[in-house]
């Protein structure tokens, strides 16, 4: 089985993303001027410099064994509270949610889809590498309202991180703006390892020192090879909350990318949430 050894060294986030990352920050950056939503653990792996990638196995990296000892990856435990997404024509996916860590986020969100809120809700953009985000009734983006009235702060938790299959909320990009709408995170890890360079050789500007200027995220070289590893959005942490993880549906996520799109990024043909469910692992 080829395997190879993969050095961590000062990466690049640039490439195919690297036009939509200045494009797009304000999914994540605090600033005053945002003012639409579509603008908007346990410790990492123990690393010492070098990731070992088996190029080989085409399974996902957060459903390998060895994921299982990270918090966010594991499997949910009996009665832990979960969501069901079931996408017309794709398939369904499975995420465990984090109400300790993310109480207001999951509280809203249950609530939400409990009421029957998001079925039949249309995915309202899709970027490709990147993001499916969805939320609001008429799928266009215009925000909403939560169940406390208003907007609610970001609950950002050390152990929650926005790696790929991560559920996040989105928010206009200040303080207290999250409501109705969500977001998964799809950027695979051969995406984040492949756009090192670029910013290495043309841009002479490290990853860590990139995600400080632009979006205020200080990364470790440790923590950005924990993204290397199970992919995701680095340029998140901080910035959005993390209240679920996809524990089943991974190919459906994939799938999602594959829709085409109308110049603001919505799929078109529509692509439509049939149901939210709502339940507890392992009770019917």
């Amino acid at each position: 089985m080829h395997k190879k050894h993969f050095t961590i060294r000062h990466g690049a986030l640039t490439g195919l993303l690297f036009a939509g990352l200045l494009v797009l920050a304000a999914c994540g950056k605090k600033t005053a001027n945002n003012t639409t939503p579509e603008d908007v653990l346990s410790p990492t792996p123990t690393v010492t410099g070098v990731v070992i990638i088996d190029e080989d196995d085409e399974t996902e990296p957060a459903l390998r064994p060895e994921a299982q000892g990270v918090y966010q990856l594991q499997k949910p435990a009996q009665g832990e509270l979960c969501a069901e997404f079931t996408f017309t024509g794709y398939g369904v996916i499975s995420v465990r949610l984090f109400p300790e860590e993310a109480r207001k986020a999951v509280e809203n969100f249950k609530t939400l889809a409990g009421n029957g809120f998001y079925d039949g809700i249309k995915v309202n953009r899709v970027i490709e590498d990147y993001i499916v985000q969805a939320g609001d009734r008429e799928g266009q983006g215009l925000g909403g309202e939560s169940i406390y009235g208003g907007g609610f702060a970001d609950e950002i938790a050390e152990n929650l991180k926005p790696i790929r299959g991560a559920l996040c909320m989105a928010n206009l990009g200040t303080e207290s703006t999250n409501t109705i709408q969500f977001f998964f995170v799809q950027t695979k890890a051969s995406v984040i390892r492949g756009l090192r360079e670029p910013l290495d050789n043309r841009f002479h500007i490290t990853t860590e020192q990139y995600l400080k200027e632009a979006y205020g995220t200080e990364m470790s070289a440790e923590e950005l090879s924990f993204y290397e590893l199970y992919g995701g959005a680095p340029w998140l942490y901080g910035h959005n909350t993390v209240f679920g993880q996809i524990y089943d549906g991974y190919e459906v996520l994939d799938a999602l990318m594959s829709v085409k799109l109308t110049s603001r990024l919505r799929p078109n043909p529509p692509v439509v949430i049939e149901t939210v469910r709502i339940f507890h692992y392992g009770e019917k």
